[in-house]
């Protein structure tokens, strides 16, 4: 914990089928998010990253569904998430999921790389 980065967070990556080595073209199984069936990895993921200090930040307010009324709650608000140089470069793709120390689970929707480290653009993922 620092001044500038006064939280925690971890970084989990879905595991699927999906691989850089595919050459499959056209119409081919799916290879997108399961729910796992094991019980020492009920979400499914693979946890690559822990304890790493970060500082978390309200984005834009989100977006209202079309013919929202005035007082409608809003949809998707953003979170920026300040990764310290912990987190290698390249180590951060889309997609990626990020739980923080108060166990908030964040979708990474940009990766960007700066001086100081990561700068993720995310949505919060609700239940």
């Amino acid at each position: 914990m620092s001044l500038l980065f006064d939280r925690t967070i971890a970084v989990h990556r879905l595991k699927t089928v999906a691989g850089s080595t595919d050459s499959a073209i056209g119409l081919t199984g799916y290879s997108g998010a399961e729910e796992s069936t094991s019980p020492s990895d009920p979400q499914g993921e693979t946890v690559l990253y822990v304890g790493i200090a970060a500082s978390i930040d309200a984005g834009t307010l989100g977006r209202k569904k079309d013919s929202a009324l005035p007082q409608d709650v809003v949809y998707g608000p953003t979170w920026y998430i300040y990764c310290s140089v912990q987190l290698p470069k390249y180590s951060v793709r889309d997609r990626d999921i990020i739980v923080d120390d108060e166990g908030y689970r964040y979708e990474v929707g940009q990766a960007e790389w700066g001086g100081l480290g990561y700068r993720l653009i995310c949505v919060r993922l609700e239940a």
